[in-house]
């Protein structure tokens, strides 16, 4: 069956370059969620279970399926807004609270996946050729592995395994993931996803598709000016050392993409994004790891799932005046998979793969009210005190917007309460007390409010849910005892303390944090050249009570996650029009200006908030930057 005969794909595009790489021992995470089918008739046969590791080098051709997840920067949250006259946000974006972006369901029906023959570990005997030379030149340096120093990262598990222990390499040579649609014109209906029709459109005016996944180089050329230190490659693995059998073994990939955003009608991104959509992807230091555990085939006929990291950033890759430049971060993947299923594919079958019970979106996005729990966001700070100064701490708050209309998917927690079950959402903690220094190496210190602030909604039927405001006490201990990793340091935080209490309006409520399960947390700082990269998080164990006597525990933690910051611009943009200096830049913060950097800066007339500023060339120089507020944040 032709591949036009099985499906109608409307797409962006995410492309896979290739890497030489140099393995870092720690690395900011990008999630990712998706899935590989495959199907007799596409590429070599398959491997089956206990057969072994193939003999030779092989490329193998499978189906897939996948969706993400970008949590935007609030420096570009205006992108995603709606259009003047309009009333809906950007297709599957949460709005600015939470910042989450969430891509459909989309489909590939020709992943390549190249192998090498099967060699015992540790390898010695490099260069090792990945896939076939129909996929790449004899000899070529894309289809060999020259050590174990080409992978950016590979996990301890796999690091550590004993000598002995049979392994292949692997690579994605060419994989491009599209909105799916059927050929009926239909999307994958499902509330944690936005839905598209066969024209690509989101339902909010038409035009533009969603997304598209490409790893690469690949057999007609895709991705082949892509830098060698940006390869999508991996590791299978026996478990069983020294076993009769290869399998069950495990599995991992260091995958970079680039994906494309297109401009969707009835929005702000109609307008400032370029016609052909903005292009994001990740760079060499910061590679999406997926792993499974449990691989018995090849392909391997699992779910890929990305690992326990913080966020990994997404930047576009071109200028875009006065809107970013080339190398602004977007915003952090994440939330990622990558799987692999059997049995002959029909044009309906990416949606029941991703949907059903189990499936991709349970089992990388979670179900609905019990969401996978995300990996922490370095968001960009001016200071590292702790707490960070104006912050909090929110519970994951997602509401994807499909076709106009909103399905609230956040984390909620369940709490019996005798014969009725409380559900808790959108759980915040502010006022968390003044800010100061972070113990040095070795130390601990204490952080302690007594005006601290906790607020949720509240349901007794887990449809119908109402706000309480609590008021009280939080204690914080911070650690400095994990050392530092490259220039990043590493706090462990225990929260000593969490009690509050107001009304809502089911009458009183009380809530504090388990004084028999710890609730525990990482804080982590890098140094930017603009400030500080920080982030946060808290695993909270809950009880609540109506009658500060009887306390009923929550069934699982909730995760909080430091708050999103408020936006600072990143980029001044100049460009020389005729005899004038033209100076552009995003969202309102005002414009300074020096004729010379030994004379302190002042605001231009007006003064100027928004917009461009034209400046008539001179016979001296002119500096700019803006302000927020006393704080100067872009030259």
């Amino acid at each position: 069956m032709a591949d036009d005969d099985l499906l109608e794909c409307r797409h962006m595009k995410i492309k896979t370059p290739k890497s030489s790489g140099i393995k870092s021992p720690v690395f900011p995470a990008l999630l990712l969620a998706g899935a590989i089918l495959s199907s007799p008739g596409w590429g070599v046969q398959r491997c089956a279970a206990g057969t072994g590791f193939p003999a030779a080098p092989t490329d193998s051709s499978t189906f897939s399926i996948g969706v993400y997840q970008i949590v935007v920067d609030p420096n570009f949250a205006f992108l995603f807004a709606p259009a003047p006259s309009y009333s809906s946000y950007y297709s599957g974006y949460a709005g600015p609270t939470s910042g989450i972006l969430t891509g459909p369901v989309m489909f590939d029906g020709n992943t390549m996946i190249g192998e090498s023959a099967s060699h015992v570990r540790p390898e010695s005997v490099f260069p090792v050729a990945v896939g076939t030379p129909a996929q790449y030149p004899l000899n070529s340096t894309y289809s060999n592995i020259l050590g174990y120093t080409d992978y950016d990262l590979i996990p301890t598990l796999f690091n550590t395994a004993p000598a002995g222990v049979d392994e292949i390499f692997t690579e994605i040579e060419e994989m491009d993931l599209q909105g799916y649609v059927d050929t009926n014109g239909q999307s994958c209906s499902d509330p944690r996803v936005p839905q598209i029709n066969s024209q690509g459109s989101t339902g909010l005016g038409g035009g533009g598709v969603l997304t598209s996944v490409k790893a690469g180089p690949g057999a007609m050329g895709i991705g082949d000016t892509l830098p060698l230190n940006r390869r999508s490659i991996g590791i299978v693995q026996q478990i069983n050392n020294g076993g009769a059998n290869d399998f069950p073994g495990q599995s991992f990939f260091d995958i970079f993409v680039e994906l494309t955003l297109p401009p969707i009608p009835g929005t702000v991104a109609n307008t400032d994004f370029p016609t052909n959509g903005a292009v994001l992807y990740n760079d060499a230091s910061d590679p999406l790891l997926v792993e499974n555990l449990d691989v018995t085939n090849l392909p391997p006929q699992v779910t890929y799932y990305h690992g326990n990291t913080t966020a990994v950033p997404v930047l576009f890759k071109y200028n875009n005046p006065p809107y970013w430049a080339a190398g602004d971060v977007l915003g952090y993947l994440t939330l990622a998979g990558h799987g692999v299923f059997t049995n002959t594919v029909t044009a309906m079958a990416p949606c029941p793969a991703a949907t059903a019970t189990g499936g991709l979106l349970d089992q990388i996005l979670g179900p609905v009210g019990t969401p996978v729990v995300p990996p922490p966001v370095p968001w960009l700070q001016p200071t590292n005190s702790f707490p960070t100064p104006a912050s909090g701490y929110n519970s994951v708050e997602n509401t994807v917007v499909n076709n106009g209309t909103t399905n609230v998917l956040d984390d909620t927690a369940s709490i019996s309460n005798g014969p009725l079950t409380i559900y808790i959402r959108d759980l915040s903690l502010s006022g968390l007390g003044n800010s100061g220094s972070l113990p040095s190496a070795g130390n601990s210190q204490g952080y302690n409010s007594s005006s601290a602030t906790v607020d949720f909604q509240v349901s007794e039927n887990g449809v119908d849910y109402y706000p309480a405001t609590l008021s009280g006490a939080i204690g914080i201990e911070v650690s400095n005892t994990n050392g530092v990793s490259g220039n990043t340091t590493t706090y462990s935080m225990q929260m000593t303390q969490l009690t509050a209490s107001g009304t809502w309006a089911g009458g009183n409520i009380y809530l504090r944090e388990s004084p028999t399960q710890a609730t525990v947390g990482l804080h982590t700082v890098t140094p930017n050249p603009r400030g500080y990269r920080i982030s946060s998080f808290f695993d909270v164990f809950l009880q609540v009570s109506v009658d500060d006597v009887n306390w009923n525990p929550s069934a699982r933690p909730m995760r909080v996650l430091a708050s999103v910051p408020p936006a600072l611009p990143g980029t001044i943009f100049a460009s020389q029009i005729g005899n004038n200096v033209v100076v552009q830049w995003q969202n309102n913060f005002t414009l300074q200006s020096t004729p010379n950097l030994t004379v302190p800066f002042t605001d231009v007339p007006g003064p100027v908030t928004s917009g461009s500023y034209t400046n008539p060339v001179g016979a001296s120089a002119m500096f700019f930057r803006l302000r927020n507020g006393g704080n100067a944040i872009a030259e």
